[in-house]
């Protein structure tokens, strides 16, 4: 069912108290909100268009210089890389949050790349994929190589144990499954530690036997 309002017109022709950043923002996003209820295409709208020059004028009005934008983006971008937000998500439930479900596994992916690559794995031997599931699913990450697998979640019933891995035997499952804290997932050291104390593989084993 599509219909019209005159919410997005009343705040592009009459602007007053959308002088902060927030206010601008939230009268834009209402304003493409509107747009799709009637139906009308929100590139050609003249109170979207009109509302998206206001946004830019008041952000524009007390920003720093774009080369000052560009130059704290690129620090923020760099700290992001440097924490990830895969500890911050682990533990909490991503079913129904596209954006946190595609955060987590996206960088469980680079980080079980990383993790082989430390602990001596051949990239070409270890496959990692992700299962991303139905929208209320969690979804699972695995590195599978013909010796070991290991398979990372976003949430476990079980405390510290977010990754499971166990022995492979020509790249199918075999033996038992451990377990292990998220926390080791981007600790090399500490999870070549636990698989050499609990599977007795180590990183000198495995990249012989890849």
């Amino acid at each position: 069912m599509f219909y019209d309002t005159i919410y997005r017109h009343n705040q592009a022709l009459s602007p007053a108290g959308l002088e902060t950043l927030p206010a601008a923002l939230h009268a834009l996003n209402a304003a493409v909100d509107d747009c799709r209820r009637a139906g009308k295409p929100i590139d050609r709208d003249a109170a979207v268009l009109l509302l998206i020059r206001n946004l830019a004028d008041v952000a524009d009005r007390d920003a720093p210089s774009a080369n000052d934008l560009r130059l704290r983006c690129a620090e923020e971008h760099m700290a992001a890389i440097a924490a990830p937000a895969l500890l911050d998500i682990a533990g909490n439930s991503v079913a129904g949050d596209p954006p946190a479900k595609r955060t987590f596994h996206y960088q469980a992916r680079r980080a079980l790349a990383r993790l082989a690559e430390a602990i001596g794995l051949d990239p070409d031997d270890a496959r990692i994929n992700t299962a991303m599931g139905r929208d209320d699913d969690e979804g699972t990450t695995e590195l599978r190589h013909a010796d070991l697998s290991i398979r990372v979640v976003p949430r476990s019933f079980l405390p510290d144990s977010e990754i499971t891995f166990n022995r492979c035997r020509a790249g199918e499952h075999a033996g038992q499954v451990h377990r292990a804290p998220i926390a080791e997932l981007l600790d090399a050291p500490a999870f070549q530690r636990r698989l050499t104390a609990s599977i007795g593989l180590g990183a000198p084993r495995l990249a012989a036997a890849a």
